[in-house]
């Protein structure tokens, strides 16, 4: 695991110098004199295809994941801050539940990443009024432990813990701890990213049950500061007495500066109760 760090670090320190590489031959051209108009043309050639291949290398660092449900394998930075606080909304018969804001702090390790996630829940049943408190914890550990750069394909695991420290009496929470357990997958090819993951959630709250679910998210680069998605997910039966849910999801990112991400989502069940689902937020990366 070591050895993919010190290759992604490589990466980066050889990206470096092959633009600043460019960059100081693209001036040295304009005073230099040739009397071979040919040999001009394929010092230009040169000059201009290692400035592309340094300005790629540098600018492959985009991140998956939210505001999308499915996860994906690719951690934070080691030693950096994915911190996401996003407003989110579901509405289903009768009510509408929100977490806002939700507090999603990840942090980077060499292939690991971090996972504490703080939600304010707000609940509003129609006819019985609104409650708001804080809602349940969700603590997780992402490892890829497969990150080809060649292929550009990554795999990891993703396991996480729900602790049960909402208010149930109030509808802010489970009452019980939980544990789900992912297998992610990523690829990367030219401006297009296709991530997924396969999972299973582990409930002990009485009126719940344990259930498979999976996801896909195609995402593409529409310019450097834009990126578009959509999302195919779904799960077997949560509760006892409900049925299996299929939805989509539409959305992207909006580069606002070097730190800071606008994201944004939205969507609804194909198959199910949901009728609406929501995700604005900002997220903050401190490398």
């Amino acid at each position: 695991m070591a050895r993919a760090a010190d290759y992604s670090c490589q990466k980066e320190t050889l990206s470096l110098s092959l633009f600043r590489t460019a960059v100081r031959s693209e001036l040295r051209f304009v005073v230099i004199r040739s009397n071979s108009r040919s040999e001009v043309l394929r010092s230009l050639k040169l000059q201009r295809i290692t400035f592309i291949v340094g300005a790629l290398l540098v600018f492959d660092s985009a991140q998956a994941g939210p505001p999308f449900v499915t996860d994906d394998p690719e951690p934070p930075p080691p030693g950096g801050w994915e911190i996401n606080v996003p407003f989110i909304l579901e509405r289903t018969p009768g009510k509408t539940e929100m977490d806002a804001p939700l507090f999603d702090l990840n942090y980077g390790l060499p292939n690991v990443q971090l996972k504490l996630e703080i939600p304010i829940a707000v609940v509003h049943d129609d006819g019985n009024g609104t409650r708001a408190g804080a809602g349940d914890l969700l603590i997780g550990v992402k490892w890829r432990f497969l990150n080809n750069e060649q292929s550009k394909v990554q795999i990891g695991v993703y396991p996480q813990l729900l602790l049960p420290t909402g208010d149930r009496a109030r509808g802010l929470g489970e009452g019980r701890s939980a544990f789900v357990f992912p297998v992610v997958a990523q690829k990367n090819w030219e401006k297009w990213t296709v991530y997924g993951n396969v999972g299973f959630w582990w409930q002990t709250a009485r009126e719940t049950r344990n259930y498979i679910y999976a996801g896909a998210v195609l995402e593409r680069e529409i310019n450097e500061r834009l990126t578009l998605g959509a999302e195919l997910f779904g799960n077997s039966q949560k509760e006892r007495g409900s049925r299996a849910d299929v939805a989509f999801n539409i959305g992207g990112s909006l580069k606002l500066n070097e730190h800071i991400n606008l994201l944004f989502a939205g969507g609804r069940d194909i198959v199910g109760d949901t009728s609406a689902m929501c995700y604005v937020g900002l997220q903050i990366l401190t490398k």
